[in-house]
């Protein structure tokens, strides 16, 4: 399945990821990329080693990739990350 690799230049903080998560239905994120932004339901967020980094799975909700999943490996501590979406 081909994905598309997209920098995060700017993102949410530790709190609006954990809400994003706990109530999925009602909370969004919005990850600013380098040429845009997308607004994002968090399906799954693990923690990684240095307690500032996450492993985020979730759907996109805005724009023309609206529907589609992605995966994200950010960082709370200097907002940024990448951010692949699923285009198969």
């Amino acid at each position: 399945m081909p994905t598309q690799t997209l920098m995060i230049v700017n993102g949410p903080d530790k709190p609006a990821l954990q809400w994003a998560l706990a109530y999925p239905e009602r909370e969004q994120v919005h990850f600013q990329l380098e040429d845009d932004g997308i607004d994002a339901q968090i399906v799954r967020m693990d923690e990684l080693s240095d307690g500032f980094s996450f492993a985020i799975d979730g759907i996109v909700k805005s724009g023309d990739k609206a529907g589609t999943s992605f995966h994200a490996t950010y960082s709370v501590e200097k907002r940024s990350g990448s951010l692949s979406i699923d285009e198969g």
